[in-house]
């Protein structure tokens, strides 16, 4: 609901065109894609309850803590 407030769109059938990440990308539970103007956050779960990896824009991301998660669905590309 977080994502959605903050104004990502999720993708529910990502293009590599629009995710050449995809192709690099294992095998995992599940993954959620999202756009945002000229953003792109994919969120990669373990199992139902557990966030594996948080990518945005291509770059995976370090979210140690629910605070770097949200700092990332608010900021988007702009954080650092």
């Amino acid at each position: 609901m977080e994502i959605e407030r903050a104004g990502w769109s999720r993708v529910i059938a990502p293009s590599l065109s629009a995710f050449p990440e995809i192709a690099e990308l294992g095998t995992v539970w599940g993954r959620n894609f999202y756009a945002r103007d000229r953003d792109l956050l994919i969120l990669e779960w373990s199992d139902p309850v557990s966030l594996s990896a948080v990518i945005l824009n291509g770059l995976p991301r370090q979210v140690g803590s629910a605070e770097a998660l949200s700092a990332i669905i608010r900021l988007g590309g702009d954080v650092t």
